[in-house]
């Protein structure tokens, strides 16, 4: 599977902030900021519910994973999703961030609703954020169950990356294992 983010989603000239394309509802792109990993991700899912995934990081032993996939949405962030389409009016500040740091990781989600691209930061936070209104209110849920998806979507990868490096490091050691018995 290969696709474009740039279809999905563009900066506006008018606004410096991002577009979405009129079939998709919401963006996420999460970024671990200086961990081990160092893991990077983009979520983007269209009007119909259908889902698709970009994600890299780096093993511990230093091997870059990098993967696009469909998948399917979780239950409750459908429902979390379709409860933010169904308000009238999202009322969402452009950042929720207590403090800048370099090393920190962030999140930013883009929520197409009512013909508006919602541009929406989440960066770290000192204290546990209070909802001041029903549209926070969906959303810090709604931040929630994403960053628990995309842990199990990594952990996912993961796994799929330590059995794509047995399957090379086996076939480098049965290159070797022929070399040998040519001579």
């Amino acid at each position: 599977m290969n696709f474009e983010v740039l279809n999905i989603r563009r900066i506006d000239p008018a606004t410096g902030y991002f577009k979405l394309h009129q079939d998709y509802i919401l963006s996420y792109d999460h970024y671990d900021g200086w961990t081990q990993r160092l893991l990077r991700a983009g979520i983007y899912i269209d009007i119909i519910y259908e889902c698709k995934v970009e994600i890299d990081f780096y093993t511990k032993n230093r091997y870059k994973f990098e993967k696009q996939f469909e998948c399917e949405i979780p239950f409750e962030i459908k429902n979390i999703i379709s409860e933010i389409m169904n308000l009238d009016h999202l009322v969402l500040k452009h950042n929720y961030v207590d403090g800048v740091m370099e090393d920190f990781g962030d999140q930013h989600f883009v929520i197409n609703n009512n013909g508006i691209s919602h541009n929406i930061g989440v960066g770290f936070m000192e204290k546990k954020r209070q909802p001041e209104n029903p549209s926070e209110e969906l959303f810090f849920v709604l931040i929630d169950l994403f960053e628990k998806w995309l842990e199990k979507l990594y952990q996912e990868c993961l796994q799929e990356s330590v059995i794509s490096s047995q399957i090379i490091s086996n076939n480098k050691a049965n290159v070797r294992i022929k070399r040998k018995h040519k001579k």
